[in-house]
Parts: structure tokens; C-alpha cells; sequence
């Protein structure tokens, strides 16, 4: 991919969306797990993890999945085992526990109040 004159495109990063119905239910639990929250703006933040929770009243919000194990977002962490652990701690929601999946890598998922889900695998 090329961006014109200036040569390659490198993407840093991506952020997913989650329109929800409460804002600030769901900041709350996600700043309760440890991530950084802007409540002004949405934005939520962990190590290079972020994304961007809106709130949507008029128009229903709904996760980017069947609600049986879809995943509406995935990151690749260094150490699944700690993390896992420090969430269980703090009382997560888990969409399932830690386990090895198919193609032998560690993960979860969490699920926020709003029904929105976030893996993490190594």
C-alpha cells in the first residue's frame, strides 16, 4: 500500500467502535479492569489496546456477534496467564475462561455490560 509521494503506509493501529446504550456503565466496568478512560470522549486504553465506546440511544446498539462465543474485538497479548488472572481478580465478566483453542494458542474473553466482547491470546 502506498500513500502517493510520500511512499509506505504503516498502520499503527485500529480502533473498533462499540455503540452502546450507557457510556458510562461500561467505561466503569472496563476503568474497574484497569484500562484508561476518557469519559468525555470515549476512548478507552491499555499498553497499545483501545478502542472507542459510544453512547447510541436512538438506534439499538448491538455487539458484532451471535452472542454464543463471536468476538467483537482480538488482541495479541505477551503474558495471557497474568492477564487472565488480574481480570479474574477484579471481577470480569468472562465470555469463557482461559483455555487452548484449535491452533494451540492461550486465550479469553470478556464481555462488558453492553454485550460487547474483547479476546486475548498469545
Amino acid at each position: 500500500m502506498e500513500n502517493g509521494e510520500k511512499g509506505q503506509v504503516t498502520i499503527r493501529n485500529i480502533s473498533p467502535i462499540f455503540y452502546v446504550p450507557d457510556r458510562k456503565l461500561v467505561l466503569d466496568y472496563y476503568k474497574r479492569l484497569g484500562f484508561w478512560c476518557d469519559y468525555d470522549m470515549g476512548f478507552v486504553e491499555w499498553n497499545r489496546i483501545g478502542f472507542i465506546v459510544h453512547e447510541r440511544q436512538t438506534v439499538p446498539a448491538t455487539p458484532n456477534h451471535d452472542g454464543i462465543e463471536g468476538l467483537d474485538a482480538f488482541a495479541m497479548v505477551s503474558n495471557v496467564e497474568h492477564l487472565f488472572t488480574e481480570f479474574k481478580s477484579k471481577d470480569a465478566v468472562f465470555l469463557y475462561e482461559l483455555r487452548t483453542n484449535e491452533y494451540n494458542m492461550r486465550e479469553f474473553a470478556i464481555k462488558d455490560p453492553a454485550g460487547f466482547t474483547i479476546g486475548f491470546g498469545q
